[in-house]
């Protein structure tokens, strides 16, 4: 029998630094038997109804902003994996762009941002650990209409479901390596230049992040589990050991 395969959509980034981007969803899928197939938002994409299920993670843009120049594709083609009753896991971008897609709503923060290690209110805490989770984000979502909200934070909005598909705001596949590939996309950026009104420091970042890495990856895998078993990409009993 064929391994199920997942499509990993990053955004301005080569293939090769999806697959890191990619994190413990990485990893969690090449211990379920998941084959992961990179892909690069503003590219030409595969087929979406050639894969069992499609992820979406982050991005330096917005996912309300139609200037964004790959946004209507993207956009477009999640509408054609959704119509060929693909699944969809949406990861901070990712989950705003889903909640859009889906009829909510992505916009500004508008002062609600959240960035480093923070403690989110889970109502699925089976699923779903109230964190603490990585948190790197400037927009935030609405969740769609009719859907379950699973989570949320004193802000905004942190994990939703809706049919098979789930967005989430925080980041539940970082990890040391993807935390790198943030670092060289904000240094000497005016993203940088917030990091003292915003509280953090990268150096403070990376040490948590370092700490946190084994308990982040299994809370993220339970995740992953419950996800993967909801569509019908893993056995029921897969998941027993992370």
């Amino acid at each position: 029998m064929d391994s199920p395969t997942m499509l990993v959509i990053g955004h301005e980034v080569t293939p090769e630094t999806v697959l890191v981007q990619a994190g413990t969803l990485g990893s969690w899928a090449a211990e379920r038997g998941v084959a992961i197939v990179p892909g690069v938002a503003g590219a030409d994409l595969p087929d979406p109804a050639g894969f069992d299920a499609i992820a979406v993670l982050g991005s330096a843009e917005g996912a309300w902003d139609d200037a964004v120049p790959w946004l209507a594709d993207e956009i477009a083609y999640l509408q054609r994996a959704i119509a060929s009753g693909v699944p969809i896991l949406g990861i901070c971008f990712g989950g705003q762009l889903l909640a859009r897609v889906l009829g909510g709503a992505a916009h500004r923060a508008d002062g609600h941002h959240e960035n480093g290690w923070r403690t989110i209110t889970s109502h699925v805490p089976e699923v779903i650990a109230e964190g603490p989770w990585m948190e790197f984000h400037f927009d935030s979502f609405t969740a769609p209409p009719d859907s379950e909200v699973l989570a949320v934070s004193e802000r905004c909005d942190q994990a939703f479901r809706l049919d098979r598909h789930l967005g989430v705001q925080f980041h539940p596949e970082i990890t040391p390596a993807e935390f790198e590939t943030w670092v060289a996309r904000w240094t000497g950026t005016s993203i940088e230049d917030r990091f003292d009104e915003l509280g953090i420091t990268t150096e403070g970042l990376r040490a948590e992040t370092a700490e946190r890495q084994e308990a982040s990856r299994v809370a993220s895998w339970r995740l992953f589990d419950d996800f993967g078993r909801r569509i019908g990409l893993l056995r029921e009993e897969a998941g027993a050991t992370a």
